[in-house]
C-alpha cells in the first residue's frame, strides 16, 4: 500500500533529519516506529501525510507516486488519503465533543466543517458521530465542551476526528501519552477495532513499548534519521532498551515545609453537563528536596490540582502558600505579595505549547522577564506608572505564564495582546540569558547552537526538554510538571529521571509531577498521591500507592 523509498529530509540549518529511509507498508497492517528523541520520527510522518517537504527519493500511495519535486497536486492527493493525530496537538474546535466529530464527517461531505442546521440533517451526523464516540469512549461525554477535557481524552477526541474522515492510512503521533495505563489499554483496542471495521493501514509513533508490543504488527528503528532495524515488536523493543543508562541512587534530603493547600475546595460545573470535578476541603503540604507525584486516571482532576498549586486557578474556598522570605503568602489572593512570592514557583504545562514562530532564546528571555527579581520589580513600577492596580497587575503575571494558546485566549477576553503584554514584562538581555542557559543545556547534554533555533526546527523529543528547561532557569523553589514526559522514549527520559534526582540534590526544589508512567513514578518520587474523582485517596510510599491503584483500577474502581 505504502512504499517510502530512499527518503532525505534535510532542514534549511543543514540538520539531516532523514537519510535514506525506505520500508513498506501493507494494507491493513499496523506498523510501529520506534527511535530515540531527535531520530526523525515525526518528520517521516509529516513528510507521508504530504504536508513536508524532502529533499530526495519518493512516497508511493497505492497508484500515487509523490517525488521531492512533484507538483503541490500530488502532495494535496497524498492529504486526502491519509489523517494524522500529531504528538501534543490539541487543535479542536472550542465546541461540544460530538460537534468537533460532525465537523470532521461534514468535511468529508462538504469540504466544510461545519454544524448543519436543520435539525434532521443534524441528527444524522449525530448518529454516525455517536457512533464513532462509542468506539472511542467518549459517548457519555459527547455534549461536554472539548476544552476541558483532559489531556487524553483530547487525544481520543483527535483520533475520533480523524476516524470520521475514513482515511487509508491513519498516521499517529505519541498515541496515548497522556493516558492511565487502562485509558491506554482502551486505545489500543479502539484502533485494532478502527482496523478490522474500515480496513484501515496504521503507522504510529510512540515510545512506549507496551503499545509497540500490543498493537504493532511490525516495529521500524529508526536511529540518526536510519532505519537500522525491523522485525517483530518484542525483538525490537528489547533491543533498543539495552542502551539504557543505569538509574542513580534515589537520596532522601530532609526539607522544611514550602508549599502548603489548606481545606481547600474547587467546583468545576459545566452546562449542560453538570459537575464534572469537584475538590472538597483539601489539605496538603510539600517539602523542599521532595520529589513528589501525583497519580490518578484520566480526568480525576489532577492538573486542576497543579494548576492551583501555581496560583493559575483560584479555588472556590480554602487557600494556598508559599514560605517566602521566612512568612507565608496566600497566593490564592491577588496583589503584589502573591506576585513576588510567585516567582519561586515554576510550572511545565501538560499542553505547553510552545511558540512555533519563536527562537528557543527567546523564550528563555521572556521567561526571565517575568522571574527575574530586577525585572519583576522594574515590570511592577511600569505597571504602576500605566496607573494599573496591583490586582491587575498580578492576573496579567498570573496570565502571561499560561500555556501560549490559554494566554492569547485570556488576552483577548480582557481586550489586551501579547505587544501589551510585552510593554510590561520586559524580556531579559539576550547576552545575560545566552551565559545562563548554557549553562542550563549542559545538564541535557545539548548544544548551545539549539538557543538560535526557531521552535519549530526541535524535534517533539527537543521541545519537551526545552519546556523543561524553562521551567528551570529561574532556579524555582517549587517544580511543578504536569505530564511532561509521557512521550519521550525512555532512553532519553531515563536520563531526564538521572537529571531530576541531581537537581533534586543540588538546588533542593519541592518538585510536584503528575505522571501516569508508574514504572517513571517509581523511580524518582519520594512520595505519592493518588487522586481520583477529585479526591485524594492515599498519600504515601510510592510503592504502595501504586500497588494500591493498580488494585483498584484491575478491580475496576
Amino acid at each position: 500500500m505504502l512504499i517510502c523509498e530512499n527518503v532525505v529530509k534535510i532542514f534549511p540549518n543543514g540538520i539531516k533529519a532523514l537519510d535514506s529511509i525506505s520500508f513498506e507498508l501493507k494494507k491493513g497492517e499496523i506498523l510501529g516506529i520506534l527511535g530515540e528523541s531527535g531520530a526523525g520520527k515525526t518528520t517521516l510522518l509529516r513528510i507521508i501525510r504530504g504536508v513536508e517537504s524532502f529533499n530526495s527519493g519518493r512516497i508511493v500511495f497505492e497508484d500515487l507516486e509523490v517525488e521531492a519535486n512533484s507538483p503541490k497536486e500530488k502532495f494535496l492527493e497524498l492529504q486526502k488519503r491519509t489523517a494524522i493525530q500529531l504528538q501534543r496537538s490539541f487543535g479542536l474546535w472550542s465546541d461540544s465533543v460530538v460537534n468537533n466529530v460532525i465537523r470532521a464527517l461534514r468535511y468529508q461531505d462538504i469540504k466544510e466543517e461545519t454544524v448543519p442546521q436543520s435539525e434532521g440533517e443534524y441528527e444524522e451526523y449525530r448518529e454516525k458521530a455517536m457512533e464513532i464516540l462509542k468506539v472511542i469512549g467518549l459517548d457519555k461525554k459527547a455534549e461536554l465542551w472539548a476544552m476541558i477535557l483532559s489531556g487524553g481524552e483530547k487525544q481520543r477526541l483527535i483520533i475520533a476526528r480523524q476516524i470520521a474522515r475514513k482515511p487509508k492510512l491513519l498516521l499517529l503521533d505519541e498515541p496515548g501519552t497522556m493516558t492511565d495505563h487502562n485509558s491506554r489499554n482502551d486505545l489500543i483496542d479502539v484502533l485494532k477495532r478502527v482496523r478490522e471495521a474500515y480496513n484501515t493501514s496504521i503507522l504510529f509513533v510512540s515510545h512506549n513499548p507496551d503499545i509497540h508490543k500490543n498493537l504493532a504488527d511490525k516495529v521500524l528503528l529508526i536511529e540518526k534519521g536510519k532505519v537500522i532495524m525491523d522485525g517483530k515488536p518484542e525483538d525490537i523493543v528489547d533491543f533498543f532498551l539495552s542502551k539504557m543508562e543505569i538509574p542513580l541512587e534515589k537520596k532522601e534530603i530532609k526539607g522544611k515545609e514550602i508549599l502548603k493547600m489548606e481545606n481547600v475546595s474547587k467546583l468545576y460545573k459545566i452546562i449542560p453537563y453538570g459537575k464534572i470535578f469537584e475538590l472538597e476541603n483539601t489539605t496538603l503540604s510539600f517539602k523542599t528536596g521532595e520529589i513528589t507525584a501525583i497519580i490518578g486516571p484520566s480526568a480525576a482532576g489532577k492538573t486542576v490540582l497543579l494548576r492551583m498549586l501555581a496560583g493559575l486557578e483560584i479555588p472556590n474556598s480554602g487557600s494556598i502558600s508559599i514560605l517566602h522570605k521566612n512568612e507565608w503568602v496566600e497566593i490564592s489572593k491577588f496583589g503584589k505579595k502573591s506576585l513576588r512570592a510567585r516567582r519561586k514557583i515554576s510550572i511545565m504545562h501538560q499542553e505547553f505549547d510552545l511558540p512555533y514562530w519563536a527562537s528557543v532564546l527567546e523564550l528563555f528571555a521572556a521567561r526571565l522577564g517575568i522571574k527575574d527579581y530586577r525585572l519583576l520589580e522594574e515590570a511592577i513600577k511600569r505597571a504602576e506608572k500605566e496607573g494599573l492596580s496591583e490586582v491587575t497587575i498580578d492576573i496579567l503575571g498570573r496570565i502571561s505564564e499560561l500555556p501560549d494558546m490559554d494566554m492569547e485566549i485570556k488576552l483577548g477576553e480582557l481586550g489586551l495582546s501579547r505587544e501589551d503584554l510585552r510593554k510590561i514584562f520586559k524580556e531579559k538581555d539576550h547576552e545575560k540569558t545566552r551565559e545562563i542557559a548554557e549553562k542550563m543545556l549542559n545538564w541535557f547534554n545539548m548544544k548551545s547552537e539549539i538557543l538560535n533555533r526557531k521552535i519549530y526546527e526541535l524535534s517533539g523529543g527537543e521541545k519537551i526538554r526545552i519546556a523543561l528547561l524553562l521551567s528551570l532557569i529561574s532556579k524555582p523553589k517549587v517544580l511543578l510538571l504536569d505530564e511532561p514526559f509521557g512521550d519521550l522514549d525512555p532512553l532519553t527520559l531515563r536520563r531526564i529521571a538521572n537529571t531530576l534526582k541531581k537537581i533534586k540534590e543540588i538546588f533542593k526544589p519541592a518538585i510536584i509531577l503528575v505522571s501516569h508512567q508508574l514504572d517513571f513514578v517509581k523511580e524518582v518520587a519520594d512520595r505519592c498521591i493518588l487522586i481520583m474523582n477529585g479526591k485524594v485517596i492515599m498519600d504515601g510510599k510510592p510503592e504502595d500507592i501504586i500497588k494500591k491503584y493498580l488494585e483498584m483500577s484491575n478491580n475496576g474502581i
